[in-house]
């Protein structure tokens, strides 16, 4: 019995290291803050407030918002956003303004800002998956 639970330890941390590695994925504080002010003016009418009570939009933090992004990459979130999203303006949003939204949702989906930013460039993220 007793080498059975340092066992499941070690199995339990390996699996953990994984999550607890990424939790910054290359964001910056100044980004949450300028992504928060952009989704105000540009988000906030159809995913909500709080980002998960909105009227017409899907939302976006929670389990709803981990699960459909589970397994995927950050670069795959962030085209998603640069080519769908607004939808009545696809394409509008430029690099920056989408790295900051981004820094912002990932930000109330609990993971912590760092010092480096997240880039505009989402093929360069492809690489850098969403620890969920």
């Amino acid at each position: 019995m007793k080498r059975i639970i340092p066992s499941l330890l070690t199995v339990a941390a390996f699996f953990a290291f994984p999550v607890l590695a990424q939790d910054s994925l290359g964001f910056t504080q100044e980004q949450a803050d300028a992504g928060r002010a952009a989704y105000r003016d540009t988000c906030q009418i159809c995913h909500g407030s709080t980002l998960a009570n909105g009227q017409f939009g899907t939302p976006l933090r929670g389990s709803f918002f981990r699960e459909k992004w589970k397994g995927k990459s950050i670069g795959e979130l962030q085209q998603f956003m640069f080519e769908k999203m607004p939808p009545d303006k696809v394409m509008t949003l430029t690099p920056e303004q989408s790295a900051n939204l981004l820094a912002f949702i990932l930000s109330r989906n609990d993971l912590m800002p760092g010092t480096e930013p997240l880039s505009g460039d989402y093929k360069s993220q492809m690489e850098l998956m969403l620890p969920w």
